[in-house]
């Protein structure tokens, strides 16, 4: 447990662990069921301003009055909690596995050792950094009552309209996220005997490509 807490501190330390002993379940258990709970009450807290975010793009997109309503009928139940609180789980789960996969297969490639339980556990626990950027996310909306809390390079470009690519490129840029992803390189240079500089380039260039298939999947889901 309290490598769950070192992670933070001496991420080194826990990675050469990993390295004798690999281990994955706790430090997966604890990102799911935090990110879930932390996506529930994003809503709930932020839920008046998500409401009003989406009666101005179904206004935007030539909806009557009567349609809206119905639409936010849905909304202010406690149904889209609950579909927080599994869609959280659901895309944590999947975005772990399928980032632990691309990273497996790809490690040989760059000079370093196969081993998915190896990788798997490097990722799971360098996670916890989002867990922990979840738990901070729900106190600022705690505070400000705004769902829409940025932690990426859009801080910086606060007048840059959100549909624009130059605004979702740089939203791509999370801080909370590089800090994962330079544990996650740490650490499979250390699990899985590749050169450090390779471990840095293998991770970021994964990180950067998914960056512009997100966008490529946020504009397709835009088209509806």
């Amino acid at each position: 447990m309290a490598d769950l807490l070192n992670i933070f501190t001496a991420p080194a330390a826990v990675f050469t662990k990993l390295k004798e002993k690999p281990k994955w379940v706790t430090p997966f258990l604890v990102v799911v069921v935090v990110i879930a709970l932390s996506s529930a009450f994003t809503f709930k807290l932020g839920q008046e301003k998500i409401m009003a975010r989406q009666e101005q793009v179904m206004r935007e997109r030539g909806l009557t009055d009567e349609q809206i309503e119905k639409a936010q009928e849905f909304s202010r139940g406690s149904i889209p909690i609950v579909f927080s609180l599994i869609g959280g789980a659901l895309y944590t789960t999947i975005i772990i596995l399928l980032f632990s996969l691309v990273l497996h297969l790809l490690t040989p490639v760059f000079g370093g050792e196969s081993n998915f339980r190896l990788t798997f556990s490097v990722v799971c626990y360098s996670s916890l950094v989002i867990a922990l950027a979840g738990i901070l996310k729900v106190i600022l909306v705690g505070i400000t009552h705004s769902p829409f809390i940025s932690t990426s390079l859009t801080l910086f470009a606060p007048n840059l309209p959100e549909k624009t690519f130059l605004y979702k490129f740089l939203s791509g840029f999370d801080f909370f996220v590089i800090w994962e992803m330079a544990l996650v390189a740490l650490g499979i240079s250390i699990t899985n005997r590749i050169k450090k500089d390779n471990a840095y380039i293998l991770v970021f260039a994964i990180w950067f490509v998914s960056i512009f298939i997100g966008i490529g999947l946020g504009r397709l889901g835009g088209r509806g």
